[in-house]
C-alpha cells in the first residue's frame, strides 16, 4: 500500500511539474526536479542517468542553480521547444541543461581565473613551432579565426600568418583584453573581435574564412557545443576552407562525464565523435593526431588534433 502511495505522488509531482515548464519552459528548477522525479522511478535511459550524475543535474545540484538564469537565457529556445512534452523530449532537455551548463561554467572559470592566461602564455611558442605549425603551415591563411582566443597568445602567432584576423570568444573581458593587446590593427593585420554566446559564429558571414583556428579551448567544450559550432565552420569556410581543431578525446575513456571533474578538465568529446560530427556537416576529415604525454599533456590519449576542410558538392 505504501508502495502504490509513493507511486502515485510520483506521478502528480510529475503531472504538476509538466504544468509548471509548459508555462514557462524557461523554469530550470522545475525541469532539474522533473528529472529527479523521473530518475528516481527509473524513467531514465542509461545515457540521461549517466549524465544526469556526472553532472549533478540534481536538485541539490550547485552548478546547473547557480548557472540558472544563464541558461535559461541561452537555452531557452530549445528548451521551449521541448516543453511541448516535458516527459517525451526529458532526455533532449537533459542533454540542453548540460551542454549550456558546461559552456557558461567554462567561460566562467576562464573569465575569473585570469592567470591561467599568463601562466600559458610562457609554453605557446614552443607549442606554435614544434606541434601546431608543422601541421598547419601549408593552410590558407588568407582569413582566419581563432575560436575562443583568450586573452590573445594563439593570435600573436596567427596574426604573422594572415592579413585578417577574426577574435571569437564567450568572455567579453577576453575580447577587451585582445583589443587592448592588438588594436583594430598591428604590422599590417586587421583584427576584427566578436562575442559569442558559446556555441555560434552567427557574426561572422557565409563563405568569409579560410581558416578557423582553435588550441586549447575546444578540448573543454561539451560535444553537443563541438557539434554546434561544426555547423557554423562550415557555413563560414570559403570553398576549400580548412578548421584546426584540438579537442579533448578523453570521452573515449569516460562518455558522458563532466569536464569539470575530468583530468585537465576535458570534456567528453572524442575522435570518433568529431568523425561522425564532421561527416553530419559535409566536412572531410583530413587528419587526425591523438595527443599526449610527447604533446605535454600528461596522460596520453587525452587530446586530438582535427583538420577538417569544407566538402563542396
Amino acid at each position: 500500500m505504501k508502495s502504490l502511495w509513493s507511486m502515485f505522488q510520483r506521478k502528480r509531482t510529475a503531472s504538476e511539474l509538466e504544468s509548471t515548464i509548459k508555462a514557462n519552459p524557461r523554469n530550470i528548477s522545475a525541469w532539474v526536479r522533473l528529472i529527479d522525479a523521473r530518475a528516481s522511478s527509473g524513467g531514465l535511459t542509461p545515457h540521461a542517468m549517466a549524465l544526469v550524475n556526472s553532472h549533478d543535474l540534481h536538485p541539490t545540484g550547485h552548478a546547473v542553480h547557480a548557472f540558472a538564469a544563464d541558461i535559461a537565457k541561452k537555452g531557452g529556445p530549445a528548451l521551449a521547444s521541448l516543453a511541448t512534452d516535458p516527459i517525451k523530449n526529458l532526455e533532449p532537455a537533459i542533454e540542453e541543461l548540460v551542454k549550456w551548463k558546461t559552456a557558461i561554467q567554462c567561460g566562467d572559470s576562464h573569465d575569473r581565473s585570469k592567470g591561467y592566461f599568463h601562466d600559458a602564455e610562457p609554453y605557446m611558442e614552443l607549442q606554435w613551432n614544434q606541434i601546431i605549425f608543422p601541421l598547419i603551415r601549408d593552410l590558407d591563411f588568407t582569413s582566419v579565426l581563432d575560436l575562443a582566443c583568450g586573452h590573445g597568445r594563439n593570435s600573436e602567432f596567427l596574426r604573422r600568418q594572415t592579413k585578417s584576423l577574426h577574435l571569437v570568444d564567450i568572455n567579453q573581458s577576453c575580447i577587451d583584453a585582445c583589443r587592448k593587446r592588438f588594436g583594430d590593427a598591428k604590422d599590417g593585420t586587421r583584427f576584427y573581435y566578436h562575442v559569442t554566446d558559446g556555441n555560434h559564429l552567427k557574426m561572422i558571414p557565409n563563405d568569409s574564412i579560410t581558416l578557423v583556428y582553435s588550441w586549447d579551448s575546444m578540448v573543454h567544450f561539451d560535444k553537443l557545443i563541438v557539434r554546434d559550432y561544426l555547423l557554423d565552420i562550415r557555413r563560414v569556410l570559403k570553398p576549400g576552407g580548412t578548421a584546426f581543431l584540438h579537442h579533448s578525446n578523453y570521452g573515449e575513456k569516460a562518455p558522458d562525464s563532466n569536464w569539470a571533474t575530468n583530468t585537465g578538465t576535458q570534456s567528453d568529446m572524442s575522435a570518433k565523435i568529431m568523425r561522425d560530427y564532421a561527416a553530419a556537416n559535409d566536412l572531410d576529415v583530413v587528419l587526425q593526431k591523438i595527443q599526449g604525454r610527447a604533446e605535454g599533456w600528461g596522460e596520453d590519449g587525452l587530446d586530438c588534433v582535427s583538420i577538417l576542410k569544407r566538402r563542396d558538392s
